[in-house]
């Protein structure tokens, strides 16, 4: 009986820190593998999982099994991507080579995910947990949440959260002041609750920056501007259109809130101006898009999908914001009406738009 002893990484910690591509199988190969990813980062979990499962390899070799290892890498956008490359180079070893079983080395955080995947290929024969020993002395709460907010991972899952609840505490209590501003037209404000709500909006806005990676986001999309204008691409001009209508839209929303008294009166107008302007801009955005894939890349991805959904969310957006209006008074009950019948098209348009791309989605597919 031959038997695979896998190790898989489905966030591609090997791939992105060690440059290391999956699928490694053989003894020597996965151990270069796990030797450069502890070279390259010594308090990663998963250089230590692949020398466990090769120590393993060495345990039953001696006891005369015949055995072979091979480490499986995914990607480090964790979900359906990471898992489809996962299943594929899964299929990729199993087609070069005969076994009878799978022993399944991890550390147990991603079981849930990877032994579907691998079942429903190939008998498990059985499932080693490795589990890595930490240092006494640096179990240390702050050592735990440095680890936290430089671990995409946890980040993703834990700091986005924190972040929208302290940015949503801090914008309401900064609301509610602007309304207190008003409606008191007392203009005295607790210094304690005002640094509270701007440590809450500070703290939210840096946990969701650390979760979503904005800068990094940021820097790519400029190095991709570069890019596009030094080859003269078309969707570079549509960009440029955008970002101008994006700014004549501040502007023109800010020079028609002048005439508007209260501050939450002017806030809600620019917002409900402003909108419109946003979704023009993603518009001619999406043409550029469009265009430049039918010219330039000879590709028919058709952008009505993202298009419907965007207005949508224009629709639900402008209609809330004057429906608050309306229960703040600043605007009659008439335009209220209209504005829940914004809402309920957003949300017909929305609903309508996501069952157009699943059934195009599942044509494309079949096809």
């Amino acid at each position: 009986m031959r038997s695979l002893i896998i190790n898989i990484d489905r966030d591609n910690d090997f791939g992105m820190k060690a440059g290391v591509e999956g699928p490694v199988i053989g003894y020597a190969d996965c151990y270069n593998a796990a030797l450069r990813l502890i070279s390259t980062d010594p308090e990663d979990s998963d250089g230590n999982g692949l020398f466990g499962a090769l120590k393993h390899y060495e345990d039953l070799k001696r006891r005369g099994e015949d055995v072979e290892i091979a480490l499986i890498t995914g990607d480090d956008d964790v979900g359906e991507k990471s898992d489809e490359i996962i299943a594929a180079q899964i299929d990729d070893v199993l087609s070069n080579d005969r076994f009878d079983d799978v022993i399944l080395v991890s550390d147990g955080a991603e079981d849930d995910y990877i032994i579907p995947i691998i079942a429903s290929r190939i008998k498990i024969r059985y499932v080693k947990h490795i589990i890595v020993r930490h240092n006494q002395n640096i179990e240390s709460m702050y050592y735990y949440i440095v680890r936290a907010v430089k671990d995409k991972k946890i980040a993703r899952k834990f700091t986005i959260p924190v972040g929208l609840v302290f940015l949503t505490y801090g914008i309401s209590a900064l609301i509610f002041t602007l309304y207190t501003i008003y409606a008191f037209h007392s203009y005295y404000i607790d210094p304690s609750a005002a640094a509270i709500m701007l440590v809450t909006i500070v703290l939210g806005s840096y946990f969701i920056e650390r979760g979503l990676e904005i800068r990094s986001s940021i820097r790519n999309i400029l190095s991709r501007m570069i890019t596009n204008a030094r080859e003269t691409k078309i969707s570079f001009l549509f960009s440029v259109i955008s970002i101008l209508i994006v700014l004549s839209g501040i502007v023109y929303s800010y020079t028609a809130t002048i005439k508007y008294g209260p501050v939450i009166d002017k806030i809600f107008v620019f917002i409900a101006y402003f909108v419109w302007w946003a979704f023009a801009a993603f518009l001619i955005r999406e043409i550029g898009i469009y265009i430049e894939n039918i010219i330039v890349n000879n590709e028919n991805v058709k952008p009505w999908f993202g298009i419907l959904f965007m207005l949508s969310l224009t629709f639900i957006i402008y209609g809330m914001i004057n429906y608050m209006m309306y229960a703040m008074s600043f605007i009659s009950f008439s335009s209220a009406v209209i504005s829940i019948s914004l809402i309920i098209i957003g949300i017909v348009v929305a609903v309508t738009s996501s069952f157009i791309h699943r059934y195009y989605r599942s044509d494309a597919d079949e096809a």
